[in-house]
């Protein structure tokens, strides 16, 4: 019954049955056996079909509450009995906003691999809000994540100090720039919902600079893109400082220094409140480790 509620989750998540199947690498018709299967047991219809999508209905809704419930509690019983064996669970999904996913997590995870060969990791990564979304969804159980921490369905634990830096390539002979300087610069940014861009703002508007009032010359999705738009361009970026080490030591790009002003942001593990988990608490040490952080 545990493996058909988690089919019905990844069903009930998606409002789709070929997105559920690929997830589950199942085929559609041993996901639509086991939501009949589900359905003839309580004698209930769980969705409705509504030309090419499908919607839960009431006896949908409450089975997908009290499947979170369940599975949740077959979850800690694995937790508990892994944790006394000092083993990962054989499939462990994982998430982080893009920053931390491209340039801190790699390292640290290539160690948890080594320590746990039989564990297959999937790591999710997406901007902040997103991840934040996908855990307030039960679709991931913890992240690690920039930015705010606002929402209250969630808890959050530092992980690590950032720092945002001005940047620009090594052409531009300008080395330093005022606060007043700021709104004149042709400035790259990312999406919106990027935890970047969110403190970049929130950091603005607290020295009296509306976000409204800045020359954004482009919007990009990564930060990969940025620091290749900056290459050929005579623009400016904020970007995280872990992720121009190698371009600052190649000198393909460089700092320019904001008098007075600095962006540090925190870095968060996230999870669901009243979310406990033992091998949670294992990786925390990889990356303690790693960056000799106190937790």
């Amino acid at each position: 019954m545990e493996f058909r509620l988690r089919v019905f989750v990844q069903v009930a998540q998606n409002l789709s049955f070929s997105k559920a199947s690929k997830s589950l690498h199942l085929s559609q018709p041993a996901v639509s056996k086991h939501i009949r299967e589900i359905e003839n047991k309580y004698a209930v219809k769980l969705f409705d079909r509504q030309g090419n999508s499908i919607a839960l209905t009431p006896a949908g809704e409450d089975l997908l509450a009290y499947a979170h419930k369940i599975l949740a509690m077959y979850d800690g019983l694995e937790d508990h009995f892994l944790s006394l064996q000092k083993k990962l669970p054989k499939e462990l999904k994982l998430g982080a906003s893009t920053t931390i996913a491209q340039y801190i997590f790699p390292k640290s995870l290539a160690e948890i691999k080594q320590r746990f060969p039989d564990t297959s990791f999937t790591l999710i990564n997406d901007n902040s809000a997103t991840i934040e979304k996908k855990i307030e969804n039960n679709a991931l159980s913890f992240a690690l994540i920039e930015g705010s921490n606002h929402n209250p369905l969630l808890q959050y634990e530092k992980f690590l100090d950032d720092e945002l830096v001005l940047v620009s390539n090594t052409k531009n002979k300008q080395s330093s720039v005022i606060l007043e300087d700021l709104p004149k610069l042709p400035l790259v940014l990312r999406e919106e919902g990027s935890g970047t861009r969110n403190i970049l703002e929130n950091h603005l508007q607290k020295i009296g600079i509306d976000k409204k009032s800045l020359q954004t010359e482009m919007v990009l999705g990564s930060t990969e893109s940025i620091k290749t738009y900056l290459y050929y361009g005579n623009s400016y970026a904020f970007v995280s400082i872990f992720s121009v080490l190698e371009e600052l030591k190649a000198n393909k790009l460089q700092i320019i220094d904001i008098d007075d002003f600095e962006i540090k942001r925190p870095l968060y593990f996230v999870s669901k409140q009243g979310y406990q988990s033992s091998f949670l608490n294992l990786l925390k040490k990889f990356f303690q480790k790693d960056y000799n952080q106190k937790l």
